[in-house]
């Protein structure tokens, strides 16, 4: 009886180690993708905000997260069209405000009654360039070259400051110390030039900013002058020398005929 059970419980041993030993060892779990941690910019004590480069970032990167264009960490960092970022360093992205802490009045003072002052209106700068747009595309690409000869108007709705200036083709045209407040900025793009941008733009400049606003313009292809129709012959100069070859066929035909007669 013993033995008519054994051998079976036998069998199924030795094919549960033989299936162990063929099955495929279980898959190992993939680390998740790590992500270059990006610090929040925090305004320093002079107001200053500063970010430290992290391996891995790219202009690109920064100003999505930070919330700005990549021309403004350009020029507030003077950086190159084609410098990249180096891991270690230091990236001004804009001005904020500091945070000091609030003096608490000492136990028992009474408070005075002290006029709030109104503040006075400040001012910020305004950096406009015209660059050469040679794919057309409306966008102001690391390789384009700014473009001389442009006229830059600068004015507010009410008229109270109206500007003007012509690009240089060096860097951006700037206009300082404007007060706070809606602008319209036109840019007329030199001759030969068509734009690829709109020509102008409504921006609202805060105290202590730097704005800047790009415009595009692509040389204009020269004119090709449509193919001129052939010009046509008279017909009467056909006939006249027509009849001229045959008067000279009939003159030698003629003569001919004399001489065989003589």
């Amino acid at each position: 009886m013993r033995t008519r059970w054994f051998l079976p419980m036998l069998a199924l041993a030795l094919l549960a180690a033989g299936w162990l030993a063929v099955a495929p060892p279980p898959a190992e779990a993939r680390a998740p993708a790590m992500l270059t941690p990006f610090p929040t910019p925090t305004p320093g004590a002079d107001g200053v905000i500063r970010y430290k480069v992290q391996p891995g970032d790219t202009l690109w990167r920064v100003a999505a997260i930070a919330g700005i264009s990549v021309d403004e960490i350009r020029a507030l960092n003077h950086l190159q069209p084609d410098e990249a970022l180096q891991p270690g360093q230091i990236l001004i992205l804009g001005v904020g405000v500091s945070e000091e802490p609030t003096p608490t009045p000492a136990a028992g003072a009474r408070p005075t009654d002290t006029p709030t002052p109104t503040p006075e209106p400040g001012v910020g700068t305004l950096c406009v360039l015209l660059y050469d747009d040679e794919n057309g595309n409306g966008l102001y690409d690391d390789w384009e070259d700014p473009l001389a000869g442009g006229a830059v108007s600068v004015t507010t709705r009410v008229g109270a400051v109206s500007l003007t200036a012509e690009t240089e083709g060096k860097d951006f045209t700037c206009f300082q110390d404007l007060s706070e407040g809606e602008y319209i900025i036109t840019m007329a793009v030199p001759k030969d030039y068509n734009p690829t941008t709109a020509p102008n733009v409504t921006l609202k400049l805060r105290a202590g900013d730097t704005t800047y606003v790009t415009f595009g313009a692509q040389r204009a292809e020269p004119a090709v002058a449509p193919d001129q129709p052939a010009e046509r012959k008279s017909p009467l100069l056909g006939i006249v020398g027509g009849l001229f070859l045959a008067s000279g066929l009939a003159l030698w035909v003629f003569a001919f005929r004399r001489l065989r007669t003589r």
